[in-house]
């Protein structure tokens, strides 16, 4: 059983410091006279198999699951993609960030916010970073 249980905790290891994702490009849908928007972010998965049902979303630092909306199925695939929206974002001049966490325990951090005012402008994303905690 040790020795099992040693196989598993490498390969959770390998996967751990191979797991990758990268941000895309991004779009959003809002009318003129709505004070909020989605904005939806393509995101591609550079390194290891992860699976997107185990993720969790921290969105203006609160876990949330209604307000994230994510496309594909059980597994993302070294070089596949999916979309994640975050939905009925204010059209404020604050920034904004989702940290889309992973089952591995890494993370894609986005930080944007609208430019402009609320009947003509757009959202910009102003940063992101992938970061895994240092394993021992």
């Amino acid at each position: 059983m040790i020795h099992g249980a040693a196989e598993d905790y490498n390969r959770m290891v390998i996967v751990e410091r191979t797991a990758e994702l990268e941000l895309g490009n991004y779009t959003y849908e809002t009318l003129p006279d709505l004070t909020v928007y989605d904005i939806t972010f393509n995101i591609t998965s550079a390194g290891s198999t992860l699976s997107p049902p185990e993720w969790a979303f921290i969105y203006d630092g609160t876990l949330v699951d209604s307000k994230v909306r994510v496309s594909g199925g059980k597994y993302l695939l070294p070089g596949e993609w999916l979309t994640v929206t975050v939905q009925n974002v204010p059209k404020d001049t604050g920034v904004h960030a989702l940290v889309v966490s992973t089952e591995v325990g890494c993370g894609l951090k986005i930080k944007w916010r609208w430019v402009g005012n609320a009947a003509n402008g757009s959202p910009r994303v102003i940063g992101g970073a992938w970061y895994c905690p240092v394993g021992g």
